[in-house]
């Protein structure tokens, strides 16, 4: 397959002249280990927690602690192998300098300040709306009444690090931190504005994914792995699947970190790119579908048909569906610790998205309609046809996510260096050339056929 270095550095217009720097991929070509070699680590941990979970190694006695003990095998291997083997701490796109400067005590303690506010923040609308109330998120705020003093003592030995060497010093945190001590006239309201709207993502997807895989792993470990049936192991790798994405998910929203080169660069301006991503999460996923998109209907694909009389095309049937559950779970993986809706963290190439541009969009989707069967889930045709619709609209809003990212992250150079590439090699790509080959011939045979 052709690789994708080609783009990675722009070429100088004279051999005199440096280059100039690589463009926004979270792997470089020049680092020891891939991106997907680091996500692979962090799939490694995330099994060997399972493991000593099964084991009785880890006894947890709730189930947030189950889901800190694997958020916590699962990030170790990837942070150690990104800091101390592809030393990722220098790149330049990280904004730190390679030496450390001057400690200017000061600013450190006001861009500490600026933390505080933005977590109180937070925590306030957490306070606030009904939503977070509810017993589904009950293991997230027991999680961050433990994690929250130690993060809050860390975090300050970590700015005073990270001041000495940014290139840009005076950033959102300081900002935030100036406006709190009411001096209104250094700070930029689109500095603010972005810093807001990055916390707002993490804000908003962070709790669910905390709350979802606490839930999802102590059902996976409820009862151990004996797979006795298909019915099982469907069972089982669903949780495990599900499981996988959203503990690799919570990771992304933790580490936005320049240590990692790892932080939020943009987030997305558009209202519409938001509608459309927060329209498929809680609260608002099981609002909007409730009332307007429920195309599940009272039957999964298990249920209905007569499997017992086709076993091959139960287990046919299964197995492609967790198949494209896995290719969904690889895609978040392939992100390792940068996973995040509606932000540019560094432009993802490797794993799925070799292939594909939405390759989470379009397994995902794909799986619904055999999940789900809509058009054999019901007594009657008008039935059908209205659950098709109806999930042929979800399919259209998963569609408008994926113009509004490309929107969003055509604005940096990297995505459009990988949309290049991807027009001409990507799965798509292929398959149109080999069907344009394919009419190609049949059309000259069908000339030399004629009399």
């Amino acid at each position: 397959m052709p690789s994708l270095e080609a783009g990675e550095e722009r070429a100088t217009t004279s051999a005199g002249e440096r280059k100039s720097e690589p463009l926004n991929f979270a792997d470089r070509p020049d680092e020891p280990l891939g991106g997907q070699f680091i996500a692979l680590s962090g799939l490694v941990g995330f099994i060997a927690a399972l493991a000593l979970r099964l084991a009785r190694v880890i006894q947890p006695s709730e189930s947030y602690i189950l889901f800190g003990w694997v958020l916590g095998f699962t990030l170790t291997p990837m942070v150690c192998l990104s800091l101390f083997v592809n030393k990722v701490r220098v790149r330049s796109s990280t904004g730190l300098a390679g030496a450390a400067g001057s400690l200017h005590w000061k600013r450190c303690f006001t861009k500490y300040l600026g933390l505080l506010v933005t977590l109180a923040g937070l925590a306030g609308c957490y306070w606030l709306f009904p939503e977070y109330s509810k017993p589904f998120y009950e293991p997230c705020w027991k999680m961050a009444r433990v994690v929250a003093w130690p993060v809050l003592l860390a975090s300050f030995p970590y700015i005073v690090w990270v001041d000495r060497r940014q290139k840009a010093p005076y950033d959102a945190y300081w900002q935030v931190g100036q406006l709190a001590l009411c001096r209104w006239r250094v700070v930029q309201r689109q500095t603010i504005g972005s810093h807001a709207a990055a916390w707002a993502v993490k804000g908003f997807f962070l709790p669910f994914m905390v709350a979802g895989g606490a839930q999802n792993l102590e059902i996976l470990t409820a009862n151990g792995f004996d797979l006795r049936s298909f019915d099982d192991l469907y069972a089982k790798g669903i949780n495990f699947l599900y499981a996988l994405d959203v503990v690799f998910g919570a990771i992304g929203y933790c580490l936005t970190l320049q240590i990692l080169d790892a932080q939020i660069r943009t987030t997305d301006p558009k209202l519409v790119g938001w509608l459309s991503a927060l329209c498929c999460y809680p609260p608002f996923g099981h609002l909007f579908q409730a009332s307007f998109l429920d195309y599940r209907g009272p039957f999964v694909w298990q249920e209905r048909w007569p499997w017992a009389q086709h076993p091959f095309l139960y287990v046919s049937w299964g197995f492609t569906v967790l198949v494209l559950h896995g290719i969904y779970a690889w895609a978040t993986c392939s992100f390792g610790y940068r996973f995040s809706n509606l932000t540019n963290r560094g432009i993802i190439r490797e794993g799925p998205y070799r292939y594909l541009k939405h390759p989470a969009y379009v397994s995902k989707n794909l799986a619904w309609w055999l999940m789900y069967a809509p058009f054999a889930a019901f007594a009657t045709w008008q039935q059908c046809l209205r659950s098709c619709l109806l999930l042929g609209v979800t399919n259209l809003i998963y569609a408008a996510r994926a113009w509004t990212e490309e929107r969003h992250l055509c604005s940096d150079p990297a995505y459009v260096e990988y949309c290049r590439w991807m027009d001409k090699h990507g799965l798509l790509a292929v398959a149109r050339t080999q069907i344009n080959r394919l009419a190609t011939v049949f059309m000259r045979r069908s000339v030399v056929a004629q009399p």
